[in-house]
């Protein structure tokens, strides 16, 4: 018979378990120090809280992508891919912008280093521009384009 360090009562032990199986019981339900949710076994916080806390912006930790970028984990993003990565240069220049980048931009590294994501090494590139439009759709066309990014200086 073995004593519980937590209750002091006497149980069979089949193990080497310091508690009694109560003990260990209560141990496991125990509120997630953030959202009160019960948290993992052996753990201070729950999964979800676990796994936000692995997000950016909570988390600054990048990882490179075989392409040589920059990336982040980034779930909340609405652009985030499946596996909820986010590359860290358009959220470089999503921050300058104040907006999330639209489809139809990219972020272009100037010097050609792709893990060079300071502000100064960025430029925002258009992918859209109309092919074999008449003259008079052209011009709407590039009026909601200055309307869109206004002052070009001011961008990038």
């Amino acid at each position: 018979m073995d004593e519980c360090k937590r209750c002091k009562k006497k149980y069979k032990s089949s193990s080497r378990h310091v508690n009694c199986p109560k003990c260990r019981n209560l141990l496991n339900k125990r509120p997630c120090s953030i959202c009160g949710e019960l948290r993992q076994r052996k753990s201070k916080i729950c999964q979800k809280c676990y796994s936000q806390s692995r997000q950016y912006p909570y988390s600054q930790k990048k990882h490179v992508s075989k392409g040589g970028y920059l990336y982040v984990y980034y779930k909340a993003h609405p652009y985030a891919d499946k596996t909820g990565r986010v590359f860290e240069h358009r959220l470089v220049f999503e921050q300058k912008l104040g907006r999330y980048l639209l489809p139809t931009e990219s972020v272009h590294h100037k010097n050609g280093i792709k893990n060079d994501n300071r502000i100064e090494n960025l430029e925002l590139w258009a992918k859209v521009q109309p092919t074999g439009a008449r003259v008079e759709d052209l011009v709407q066309w590039a009026k909601e384009v200055l309307k869109l990014y206004g002052d070009v200086s001011s961008i990038g």
